[in-house]
């Protein structure tokens, strides 16, 4: 008879959208203790799920929960997902990554009450921040923004290189005035963050500034999401795909495309474009995440980017 699943150590990774959630656990899961097996949900709010591939080979096992976002889901199939995850991996540690479009109140609930409060230790909560977005009062007014800083126990400002001096200021003014006050409060770039604040104590009496936000968060944020996926006969012209997917006005797009240079993972937010090489993956896929219409021939328009000689080679070998 399988032994009871008991305390395992879990951390919330939180952030808005393009702030490195995924680049952070990858960093993390470079530093995991070799005999420690870890698992991770990933909740996407689109219906592609684009971090698993990313994941994949990672060393961990991945549950994705795509098609929505965690404080709307966080009932039967959250509680479904974990439950299998820990029944059928048993792991040492249990990371998870809401989107960046949650709010995480009634997850950090779930997790510490009922069930899980005795099959789970939730530890330290981190909370990543671009320090550019707190001159923006569209992000300061978003309450889902607000909230994944609020209740976070660890709050990092990120992409510090893309920032100035005002900016990394402004994060470090706002986040000393957080109340209770955070358990650390750290600078990075490349989402580098460190091993040891995974097992720091996660803190009961952090509360939300709005936290009934999850309840408005379809009239708040009127987002539109749309996936696409191409078997791997299809080879794309990174140039190509540069120009097209900068020229589309979205909150996020992530994707993971075969190219001539190889596989690669690009992440455009805010205008912003980064792509790096990644391991290869069962086929290419995208995700736009946008307030604004997305053109219905878009799929058409990422073809048009392929190499058709070398599709129809590929597709005949």
């Amino acid at each position: 008879m399988p032994t009871l699943i008991q305390q395992v150590p879990t951390n919330l990774i939180l952030g808005f959208l393009g702030v490195g959630k995924t680049t952070a656990i990858l960093n993390l899961l470079r530093q995991k203790p070799r005999r420690q097996k870890w698992a991770v949900l990933v909740n996407e709010f689109g219906e592609i799920g684009i971090d698993g591939a990313i994941y994949a080979k990672s060393g961990a096992v991945i549950k994705e929960i795509p098609g929505g976002c965690l404080c709307c889901a966080v009932g039967l199939p959250f509680q479904t997902a974990i439950n299998r995850l820990l029944r059928e991996t048993r792991p040492d540690r249990l990371l998870i990554e809401p989107t960046g479009l949650g709010h995480p109140q009634k997850v950090l609930d779930m997790l510490n009450t009922g069930f899980f409060r005795q099959t789970l230790d939730v530890r330290a909560s981190i909370c990543l921040v671009d320090p550019r977005k707190l001159s923006d009062k569209r992000y300061l007014s978003n309450e889902n923004f607000v909230d994944q800083m609020q209740l976070a126990d660890i709050l990092i400002a990120n992409k510090t290189d893309l920032a100035n001096e005002e900016d990394v200021n402004r994060f470090n003014a706002y986040a000393q005035a957080c109340r209770p006050p955070k358990t650390v409060i750290s600078e990075t770039i490349n989402a580098q963050l460190e091993l040891a604040w995974l097992d720091l104590a996660s803190r009961a009496d952090r509360t939300a500034k709005f936290p009934h936000a999850h309840n408005r968060a379809t009239t708040q944020q009127p987002f539109q999401t749309r996936g696409f996926t191409f078997d791997r006969r299809h080879q794309f012209n990174f140039a190509c795909l540069e120009t097209l997917l900068m020229s589309i006005q979205a909150e996020r797009i992530k994707g993971i495309f075969f190219t001539e240079k190889g596989w690669y993972l690009f992440n455009i937010a805010d205008g912003s474009f980064e792509s790096h090489p990644c391991q290869a993956s069962t086929d290419s896929r995208v995700e736009i995440i946008s307030t604004s219409r997305i053109p219905q021939d878009f799929r058409q328009q990422l073809l048009n980017c392929v190499y058709v000689n070398k599709c129809h080679r590929m597709g005949s070998s």
